[in-house]
């Protein structure tokens, strides 16, 4: 058991993965990104890298990124991946 159920898909969530920058042939190692839209004719999805200073956005093919989030990281020894975020839930007294 994981805690809560998601919320709904309109509930204002993002996607995040931590992949291995160099599988993608990129300098560095392990990195997190948001992901801001997926396009299905080339089944590629467009990463915001938050390192603006060193890549601008880019596109990639899900199964490339896919493969990027699988080489163990040198710290813990497990693989990365994908992380879904969504804004805190209000509570029900109305309080934070």
């Amino acid at each position: 058991e994981y805690g809560d159920p998601p919320p709904p898909p309109d509930a204002g969530g993002f996607l995040v993965v931590s992949y291995a920058r160099s599988a993608l042939s990129q300098t560095g190692e392990g990195h997190y990104s948001p992901i801001a839209a997926y396009h299905p004719p080339t089944d590629s999805v467009l990463v915001l890298d938050v390192a603006r200073f060193k890549y601008a956005p880019y596109w990639v093919g899900v199964q490339e990124l896919y493969d990027a989030t699988t080489p163990p990281d040198d710290t813990t020894g497990l693989s990365r991946g994908w992380l879904l975020m969504y804004p805190p839930r209000a509570s029900a007294g109305g309080g934070s």
